[in-house]
């Protein structure tokens, strides 16, 4: 009878051992699978990379239309407000390089040239960015090393492997923003493969279209950018399925608040798990 109840609860123990095991293992697995890998590459091939995403975004599609932009509405609880004398603003995000930002945070500038003691820089008009805080939502649900952070921000939002080492908060009034696709308006959960026809709800200025062509040109060459104009980024890190996040452009002239200047790492890992296996 001893050895009968020994043997059993031997049987017990090694089934739950080898259960447990296996479990681990499933769970390790499916962890890595869960997680972006980004291949090995040399700067040579992420150039090739990148260039490959600008010649297909050049050519747009019916089936590339994506039906969950971003709107930008008072009642979305999933973007970040803010009241400023008395209207509400919205928060949003650019990466960039220039150091300049570093001596403006908390002031009020306009959106043209920006003078600071790090030089002078033109913000190229217009900037483009993404609001917050689906940038660290992205890296909270898809963990990966810090040293690979700043290339896969760099896929994410459609830009060259370049330097950037800033990502830059802004308060911004939505009627400041558009999105930059046929249809500009912001309110709304896609865009369109055309300009929309004339009609007492939505009217499209010549001098949209006119900034409209002149992205175009701008874009699709080898040294210019993988714009969708469906008001997504070109997430060229994931090219089988290259929906980034909403963008958005700041129209030349706004005024905008400085929130913060962050380093690309801390930004996009704050309250992130880090993952702790290599994505080579």
């Amino acid at each position: 009878m001893m050895m009968t109840n020994f043997v059993k609860s031997y049987s017990y123990c090694l089934g739950f051992c080898i259960f447990f095991f296996v479990g681990i293992q499933i769970s390790q697995s499916e962890n890595e699978n869960d997680s972006y890998r980004i291949p090995k590459a040399t700067e040579e091939e992420l150039w090739e990379m990148y260039r490959n995403a600008i010649i297909d975004a050049e050519t747009v599609e019916p089936n590339e239309i994506y039906k969950n932009l971003t709107a930008i509405v008072d009642h979305n609880d999933q973007i970040e407000w803010n009241r400023i004398r008395g209207n509400r603003f919205v928060k949003v995000m650019t990466v960039t390089s220039w150091a300049g930002y570093d001596d403006l945070k908390g002031k009020q500038i306009k959106m043209e040239k920006i003078v600071s003691p790090k030089g002078i820089y033109n913000p190229s008009r217009d900037l483009w960015v993404t609001v917050t805080p689906e940038v660290k939502n992205f890296f909270r649900e898809h963990p990966i090393p810090s040293d690979q952070v700043a290339i896969r921000l760099q896929q994410l939002l459609g830009l060259p492997p370049k330097y950037y080492d800033r990502c830059v908060e802004f308060w911004v009034h939505p009627k400041d923003l558009f999105r930059p696709s046929h249809d500009p308006e912001i309110t709304d959960h896609e865009a369109e493969l055309d300009f929309p026809e004339l009609s007492g709800f939505v009217s499209i200025s010549q001098s949209y279209k006119d900034w409209f062509s002149s992205q175009i040109t701008a874009s699709y060459h080898p040294d210019g950018f993988p714009w969708t104009r469906l008001g997504y980024t070109y997430d060229w890190g994931n090219p089988d399925n290259p929906v980034g996040l909403s963008e958005y452009v700041i129209r030349a002239g706004a005024v905008v608040e400085v929130i913060s200047v962050t380093p690309i790492e801390d930004y996009c890992l704050s309250g992130a798990a880090v993952s702790n296996f290599s994505l080579h």
